[in-house]
């Protein structure tokens, strides 16, 4: 995964750009794999989201693709000091959690950063993607967060990744929240 997702930002960004995104890559697909087996979905999330950023985005800062490997909504994420550019780590700084912003997270999303928010709602998509795989989640909040706070938020910046995030909420809620 490290490598299909560095060869997608290399194929979008400058060299040097492009190597700053595989250097946080490698850093905290490395940090993972001490904490989640390599089978769990978990340990791939740093790429996924730059994958799905370069993709369903467009995204071409290196800075908030390098940022964006950091970021995990449910488990932590620090980067180790000095693996990222200063621009981001202030851009790692300002993206919306759900943990601390609780029910201003929708507010946080469409006032931060365009490119804080863009990766807060990519990587919840991932992180949506696989909920199924955690049943230690509580996925009735996690639905309830997308359908009202990711999905309007998207809306403003990415219509692709809220056409994403409904048709997950709409499969999700299908299969396992609605009773048979």
């Amino acid at each position: 995964m490290l490598d299909r997702a560095a060869a997608e930002a290399a194929a979008v960004l400058t060299a040097a750009d492009a190597a700053r995104v595989r250097a946080a890559l490698e850093v905290a697909l490395r940090a993972r794999t001490t904490v989640f087996d390599v089978e769990d979905a978990r340990s791939l999330a740093p790429a996924r989201t730059v994958r799905i950023l370069i993709a369903d985005v467009a995204m071409r800062s290196a800075d908030a693709l390098s940022a964006s490997a950091f970021v995990d909504s449910v488990d932590e994420a620090a980067p180790p000091s000095g693996i990222l550019s200063d621009g981001a780590e202030l851009l790692l700084e300002v993206v919306p959690m759900p943990a601390t912003a609780g029910d201003r997270l929708l507010e946080q999303l469409v006032s931060v950063h365009p490119d804080a928010a863009l990766i807060a709602i990519a990587e919840r998509l991932d992180q949506a993607r696989h909920l199924h795989l955690r049943h230690e989640l509580p996925w009735v909040a996690f639905h309830s967060g997308i359908r009202n706070a990711y999905i309007p938020a998207a809306y403003r910046l990415s219509p692709q990744l809220a056409r994403r995030l409904d048709r997950w909420a709409d499969a999700f809620a299908r299969r396992l929240l609605l009773p048979d």
